[in-house]
């Protein structure tokens, strides 16, 4: 199925708000290269590698995680 793939390519964010396995073994290296930058990922479920997303360039936020200090504010193109 590309369709994850598909609906990634030239976003600047991606929100993952699901248990499913498939959005687990995504090649976010892959998912990452196609987007727009910078990139975000919200994992809503905790589910991620997200040391891994953030070694490969991903903005990675969390629910019921404390982003490092002022993360956004210093990666935000706003």
């Amino acid at each position: 199925a590309n369709e994850p793939y598909a609906a990634a390519k030239d976003s600047h964010a991606i929100v993952v708000c699901t248990e499913w396995d498939e959005f687990i073994k995504l090649d976010y290296e892959l998912i990452h290269s196609t987007m727009q930058k910078p990139s975000y990922i919200f994992d809503g479920r905790l589910i991620l590698d997200h040391d891994q997303l953030m070694s490969i360039g991903f903005n990675v936020f969390c629910i019921g995680k404390k982003p490092p200090k002022n993360q956004f504010l210093t990666q935000s193109p706003l």
